[in-house]
């Protein structure tokens, strides 16, 4: 399994309100942290298509709060960064972007990227983003 360290010491911090904002810390005491854990190996150890084998709703759980821990990283992350984040974050939430026109460049910049991804499954996804907002944390860390 990938480690995802800095993702459950946040997590933690949050279940035990030593740290964020009163909704990221409401959010993470609702998550079965073992239930996610287990989801997160099963899925990231499979391939594309890997479900959370009956823990798909710990993993979406801890999906929509990694979306809410983005927010609180130490600095905003570069273009490339936030790209990752958002064909993870399309795919996760089963959301196919427009396809842009050939002048809009940032639009197919952001097409380019979920296409890369659209042939996993939603629930790999949710897994990749929670993998992505780890490294973000470690490369940048949290705020209070």
């Amino acid at each position: 399994m990938a480690s995802l360290t800095d993702f459950f010491t946040a997590f933690d911090a949050a279940a035990s309100k030593e740290k964020f904002t009163p909704a990221l810390q409401s959010a993470a005491a609702s998550i079965d942290k073992a239930a996610l854990q287990a989801a997160l190996d099963a899925v990231l150890a499979g391939g594309d298509d890997a479900t959370a084998a009956g823990n798909d709703a710990a993993l979406k759980a801890g999906f929509e709060f990694a979306t809410d821990l983005v927010k609180m990283l130490e600095k905003e992350p570069g273009p490339e960064e936030k790209l990752v984040l958002y064909k993870y974050f399309k795919q996760a939430r089963g959301e196919k972007p427009a396809e842009p026109s050939f002048y809009q460049m940032e639009a197919k910049f952001k097409y380019n990227a979920w296409k890369e991804v659209s042939h996993i499954s939603a629930q790999k996804a949710q897994a990749l983003y929670i993998k992505q907002v780890n490294d973000l944390i470690n490369k940048y860390g949290t705020r209070a």
